[in-house]
This record gives structure tokens, C-alpha cells and sequence, in this order.
């Protein structure tokens, strides 16, 4: 009968342990530094984030983790990150460490070298509320290089109009400031829309995940509830 027991809860403990997998492998911690935004001073809320983050190499990005440690005496999770790199935090989860709060989330970059920013919203009832715009310094000594991504080239591609081009060229050299300008803009809108897909499909993937494993759990349960009641009634039948 144990043995049954077993073979049927390893499913459970499979899937419980892909899940665990899936989230913690090949994580690297790295320190960082948390500054007041536009400067090198040292931001207030420094004291409610907690080292070191993980970071992972996902689809040739860091995807960086990081938690905001809060004390009971501030109320449950008092912190909250309205945007990181300028995306909405990924992986959001809020869970108990002893007596503190803790306050999970992720964000994805292809560069760590530089400064992310970050705005949050810091709520202590009746004591402090505001929202804070902070930035933070990555310690990247140690982490591996991304591996570029290989520009596709379209095939079937017109030949370029030599005139139009020298044209075009003349319009850029007359005003390069708001072309520059433009393209920043551009580029920047085009790489949220892509960022914001990403994270899309991530958070999907997780919850798909979470929804199997959680199924798993009720399964093997309601299984082992029966093999109990199975062994309750042959009991009562052996007495007689």
C-alpha cells in the first residue's frame, strides 16, 4: 500500500519540481545599489530592498529578480513597484518571510551595464504615502554576455533608389536633431511594444504552469483520499 501511495504522489512531486526548476535554474546573484533617480545618492527606500537579485539568461536576456523586504510594524507590503525599465514587473509574488513581507518581482533587460530606473508607491497607513522614482546600479562583473541576435535580411528586397536616397540624405543632414529625436522615439515605442509581448507570453506560461501544478496536487489528493476510505472499509470488514 505504501508503495501505491508513492507511485501515485510522484506525479505531484514531479511537477512541484519542474515548476521549482523552471524559476530557479541557472540564477546568478549579483549585488546592486539603489539611488535616488538623476543622481548618486543613496535612495531611502534602499532599506526595504533586500540582496542579492537573480538573474537568469532567458531568450537572450537577463531576466532579473529582486524583493523588497518590509517589517510587520509597516503594515503588509506597504512598497509597491509601479514600473521597472519602463514595463509593468513581471512574476509578481507576495509571500511571508517570518515575521517580515516580502514583495517578488522581475523585470527583463538586454543591458545591465547601464542604470534602470524605477518608480514606486510607498503606502504606511496614517504615516507616509508617496511615490518615489529610483534607480538602480548592477554589479555585472560576473555576469555571462548575451549573445547578439543575427539581423535577418529580407529577401526579395527592392534595390535602392540612389536619388531618393541622396534626397532623404540632404532632409537628415538639414535637420539631424529632430530626426534623431524622431528615430529615439521610435525605436524606444518599438521595443516596449516587443517587451511588453514578451512579458505577455511569460506571465501565460506561468500561470499554465501554476494551473498544472496545483491540478496535480487536487489529483493526487483526491486518490489518496480514496485509497483511505478503501482501507477504512476493508478494516471495518476484516472485524466482522
Amino acid at each position: 500500500m505504501q508503495k501505491l501511495i508513492k507511485l501515485i504522489s510522484f506525479p505531484f512531486m514531479l511537477l512541484t519540481g519542474l515548476f521549482i526548476f523552471t524559476t530557479v535554474v541557472s540564477a546568478q546573484e549579483i549585488n546592486y545599489h539603489t539611488y535616488k533617480y538623476g543622481t548618486h545618492q543613496t535612495s531611502m527606500a534602499d532599506g526595504y530592498y533586500a540582496r542579492p537579485a537573480q538573474v537568469t539568461v532567458d531568450s537572450k536576456q537577463y531576466l532579473v529578480t529582486m524583493i523588497i523586504r518590509t517589517k510587520k510594524s509597516l503594515s503588509p507590503y506597504p512598497v509597491q513597484v509601479l514600473t521597472i525599465d519602463g514595463q509593468a514587473p513581471l512574476n509578481v509574488v507576495k509571500t511571508r518571510h517570518g515575521s517580515d513581507y516580502d514583495y517578488r518581482y522581475s523585470f527583463r533587460t538586454n543591458n545591465l551595464k547601464r542604470e534602470i530606473s524605477s518608480q514606486i508607491k510607498i503606502d504606511v497607513p496614517h504615516v507616509y504615502q508617496a511615490t518615489h522614482n529610483i534607480s538602480f546600479a548592477f554589479d555585472t562583473s560576473h555576469l555571462p554576455q548575451l549573445t547578439p541576435r543575427k539581423k535577418k535580411q529580407v529577401a526579395g528586397s527592392r534595390p535602392v533608389n540612389r536619388t531618393n536616397s541622396n534626397q532623404a540624405k540632404k532632409v537628415v543632414h538639414s535637420n539631424p536633431k529632430i530626426v534623431t529625436a524622431q528615430n529615439k522615439q521610435a525605436a524606444q515605442a518599438s521595443r516596449q511594444i516587443a517587451q511588453n509581448a514578451r512579458n505577455q507570453r511569460d506571465n501565460q506560461r506561468h500561470q499554465r504552469l501554476f494551473y498544472y501544478v496545483i491540478l496535480g496536487g487536487i489529483l493526487s489528493a483526491i486518490v489518496l483520499i480514496g485509497i483511505a476510505a478503501l482501507m477504512v472499509v476493508n478494516a471495518k470488514e476484516r472485524k466482522k
